[in-house]
């Protein structure tokens, strides 16, 4: 993927939280990488109506080789690499904007998972090579998280765009389980390691 373009989208806090390390990490990526690479950053709201809503704007504007999304995934211990985006909305917990959608199918009569195609066990051999904790996971989950990767690989489907896109579930920080028993967590420091290993196979590193 040499001389790729790539767009590295994360989220606000959501569910309380006063920050989220998906935030985080994109500041860390626009410091260090974006001058360098030309790799496009975007904050997303944790909406199930504006997220998708804002990405697509974005990718009506330019055409990325690879899209990065990135997520916090509180009780995980490892980053997670989601191989699939589920089909499926099912969360009691209200968006940023207080809605629950109902239960059920994202689209009817369709797939029921859409697949990243993206190297993913490639990437976790390369990382677990290095000590570093991640793996590959089947479920994003029912929440926004999932939303907005299933939307995104469904349109470009649609549109028919060749992004590669896969969704990153990080774990929470150490500052934020302080209050939360045995949660489990992860150094900030470990995450960037993953990432940049990350963005540099996406590279051509």
């Amino acid at each position: 993927m040499k001389n790729s373009r790539i767009l590295v989208t994360g989220f606000r806090p959501f569910q309380g939280e006063s920050i989220n390390p998906s935030e985080i990490l994109l500041e860390w990526i626009k410091k260090d990488f974006s001058i360098e690479h030309g790799i496009d950053t975007l904050l997303l709201p944790v909406s199930f109506t504006q997220g998708p809503a804002v990405l697509r704007e974005q990718l009506s504007t330019k055409v990325y080789d690879v899209i990065l999304l990135l997520g916090q995934a509180g009780g995980r211990s490892k980053v997670s690499l989601e191989r699939v985006a589920l089909n499926w909305i099912e969360t009691e917990t209200p968006d940023e904007d207080q809605q629950i959608p109902r239960q059920g199918a994202i689209e009817e009569g369709i797939e029921s998972a859409l697949f990243s195609p993206l190297p993913l066990s490639e990437w976790k051999e390369k990382l677990v090579k290095m000590n570093l904790p991640v793996e590959v996971s089947l479920s994003a989950g029912g929440y926004v998280c999932n939303y907005v990767y299933f939307q995104t690989l469904r349109n470009l489907q649609k549109d028919e765009i060749t992004s590669k896109t896969c969704f990153i579930h990080v774990p929470y920080l150490p500052e934020q389980v302080v209050d939360k028993g045995n949660t489990p967590s992860m150094e900030l420091e470990t995450m960037k390691s993953i990432l940049r290993v990350i963005l540099e196979q996406c590279l051509g590193g």
